[in-house]
């Protein structure tokens, strides 16, 4: 049989090579098609005098490092074999199966898996140089393959040349991702080489950073490329990459958050961490102006930015690419990559945070398939998942590893951990902080331990953005045909005939401010006579009272949807009561509980299990309130409702379950659906809630 040169070769020989070496006995090698083969981690001699909160100590990063590279590292046969790793079901790519694929579809899986596990690899070599993993060494395995990657040419898995491609690709985003390794741990790999696989590695860098790029997040991998060759002394574009951090630094839209395609945790995971990078390795020497302004939008961040996590430090389920689920933390690890100390992000409180958060998955039963962290949020979750991910795309989550580079005397790895606000908020506390930049309502529950984000500023039907509420407790659900989509608000317009169709998302939500303690946001839907619902949501402890006007021409039907709630050691417990006269549901499994309570205009109040939309358990169940028009030309209406959730078994009392004393229009005869209305509760708070010309007043930027 004649072989081939390259790819299929190398895989035969080294596997062969492998075979006689006996690196791995048959015996120890357990079932790779088994979806669980790969345990999740543990952690082992928890430090609890350092760490009372997690137990995780620079050691425990340590170890979780090495263990999320074992799950990997069973799909690597020997030295020389690529990173190939398993094509998992649904959404992504290669589009059927690692044996159907296309050539650039292995190629670019096989630079993914390398470049992305090199952010954990990293940082592991940095600390120890001749550190293994079953029984491969790091350092030379990602030598071996890197050159093979980015200088190669003969190399089935070669990159290829920038100028081959008209069109922007993947390679820009792993390049300027390695650019940034190799800044800030240049012994790791370039240190390595030698002159001439650096001048190699030099020339891809600089055919690749003056490439095709986007106009978002993606600049700042164009900046991390030209940004390595000006620090290492090789031909750059410098003109270029400040055209890009003039952009990168223009997207800032307030309050430390940039407006990448929308507002999501791109800001901290590349904004905030590439830029602490630029501006504390090049930036502040070069060009002081920009780098100030760099970190200027960080230190404005830092003031909320823990505030987006559980008590815990646990990711809310939001944005796109949420697959990277821990990016969200790598603003941690930013805080103390640029060299500057943050008062309102002590390195104490930025570890517990980033500690909670790798352990809220890590230690998941269902974050390993097959050894490698499962493309969705907790396991599999394709209704999550784009198109361009493949199974080695989840590895660039782990940026925050970034902070095993920090000296083991670094306050980040020293300083105990502290709960920052969290610390401070009582058990029938609330904390609320509204960020007009993003548009964003950030409310800390101190009963339920739970942090939710209420977006704004929404332009279209994407999951990852159009709930109204993203909750850490109680991640979305994937909508179906039915009109219930748990956390959102959807509409059925109907048309000429006053016929009722389908039930569909706003295509855009808007945000009216926050005034007094009530959030105020604007929901569009597309018709051909576009219906309106002004919302205004008051928050209260473990929940919110919604008040929502609808305005309307055709005969509508509107439906309000809680959150999907898992069927979690079985079928939830349903409860039916009527307080006052108001109807209640409630929901509960072990541990977590929902409730609704329509007050005024919603109907139809029930529940609904469904099959396959959930992220944590095969079936869920949503309650919702439908309000549905007897005829067209209705007058505008106001729909009551309050909504609850709960993290323990602890039964809801009916003044919780039904909190408002009364509801009257703000002035004296008024209508409160023109005039506006007083929200009076019965533990004797008050809310003033008007619309005040929205139409006018809100904003999608």
């Amino acid at each position: 049989m004649k072989l081939r040169s390259g790819f299929l070769r190398v895989r035969i020989i080294a596997a062969l090579a492998f075979s006689l070496l006996g690196n791995v006995s048959a015996a120890s090698q357990p079932d790779l098609s088994d979806p669980r083969f790969w345990p999740p981690f543990q952690v082992a001699g928890a430090n609890r005098d350092l760490s009372p909160y997690t137990g995780l100590d620079r050691d425990g990063w340590i170890a979780c490092g090495k263990h999320i590279l074992e799950g990997a590292f069973h799909h690597v046969q020997s030295l020389n074999d690529p990173m190939f790793l398993p094509k998992m079901p649904g959404v992504g790519y290669p589009a059927e199966s690692n044996e159907a694929a296309t050539p650039r579809e292995r190629n670019n899986a096989i630079f993914e898996a390398i470049s992305r596990t090199f952010n954990i690899a990293a940082p592991l070599i940095r600390n120890d140089p001749d550190i293994t993993i079953r029984g491969i060494r790091l350092r030379d395995y990602y030598k071996y393959h890197l050159l093979e990657l980015l200088t190669n040419p003969q190399s089935d898995y070669f990159i290829g040349r920038a100028r081959d491609f008209d069109r922007h690709r993947q390679q820009t985003c792993e390049l300027g991702n390695l650019a940034m390794w190799m800044i800030l741990a240049p012994e790791v790999f370039w240190d390595a080489l030698s002159s001439d696989e650096k001048a190699k590695v030099a020339t891809t860098m600089q055919e690749w950073s003056v490439s095709h790029t986007l106009s978002h997040n993606w600049r700042w991998f164009n900046v991390m490329m030209i940004t390595f060759l000006a620090i290492n002394g090789y031909d750059h574009d410098e003109k270029l990459m400040l055209r890009h951090v003039d952009n990168l630094i223009l997207q800032h839209a307030g309050n430390g958050w940039y407006r990448d395609t929308s507002y999501d945790y791109y800001t901290p995971h590349v904004f905030h961490l590439y830029g602490a990078v630029w501006a504390s390795r090049f930036g502040r020497t070069h060009f002081p102006e920009r780098a100030a302004l760099v970190d200027r939008h960080f230190e404005e961040f830092s003031d909320h930015y823990p505030q987006i996590f559980g008590r815990n430090g646990e990711v809310i389920m939001y944005g796109r690419s949420i697959l990277y689920r821990l990016g969200a933390s790598a603003g941690m690890v930013a805080a103390q990559l640029r060299g500057r100390s943050t008062t309102a992000l002590p390195p104490g409180l930025a570890r517990r945070v980033a500690s909670g958060a790798l352990l809220q998955f890590t230690t998941h039963p269902d974050f390993f398939y097959r050894g490698v962290p499962a493309l969705g949020f907790y396991g599999l979750f394709p209704p999550a998942i784009q198109s361009y991910s493949c199974s080695g795309s989840t590895y660039w989550m782990f940026l925050s590893f970034s902070g095993l580079l920090l000296p083991k005397d670094h306050p980040f790895w020293t300083a105990k951990e502290e709960m920052g606000a969290w610390g401070d908020l009582g058990k029938k506390d609330i904390y609320n902080q509204f960020w007009p930049g993003p548009g964003f309502l950030v409310t800390n529950h101190g009963e339920t331990g739970v942090a939710e984000i209420r977006p704004s500023k929404i332009r279209d039907q994407n999951p990852n953005y159009s709930r109204l509420v993203y909750n850490s407790a109680f991640p979305w659900e994937g909508a179906g045909e039915d009109g219930i989509v748990p956390g959102a608000l959807t509409f059925d317009a109907g048309n000429y005939q006053s016929e009722l169709s389908s039930y569909v998302l706003p295509t855009a939500v808007s945000s009216a401010g926050f005034r007094e303690g009530v959030l105020y946001r604007q929901a569009m839907f597309t018709y051909h006579v576009p219906p309106t619902v002004d919302m205004a949501t008051i928050m209260i402890p473990g929940g919110e009272i919604r008040i929502d006007r609808l305005r309307r021409i055709y005969r509508t039907s509107a439906r309000i949807s809680h959150f999907g709630l898992p069927h979690i050691k079985g079928e939830p417990i349903i409860t039916k009561t009527t307080i006052e006269g108001r109807a209640s549901l409630q929901a509960a499994i072990p541990g977590r509980q929902l409730a609704m309570t329509v007050y005024q205009g919603w109907s139809d109040l029930a529940v609904r299990s469904h099959s396959g939309r959930n992220p944590e358990a095969a079936r869920s169940t949503v309650i919702y309130a439908t309000a549905t028009d007897r005829e067209r030309f209705a007058a505008p209406d106001l729909l009551v409702s309050v909504l609850l959730h709960r993290t323990d078994g602890i039964p809801w009392t009916e003044d919780q379950l039904q909190p408002i004393e009364s509801i009257t229009p703000l002035q004296p005869g008024g209508v409160t659906y023109l005039t506006g209305a007083r929200v009076r509760l019965k533990n004797g708070k008050e809310y003033r809630v008007d619309f005040q010309n929205i139409d006018g007043t809100n904003s999608t930027w």
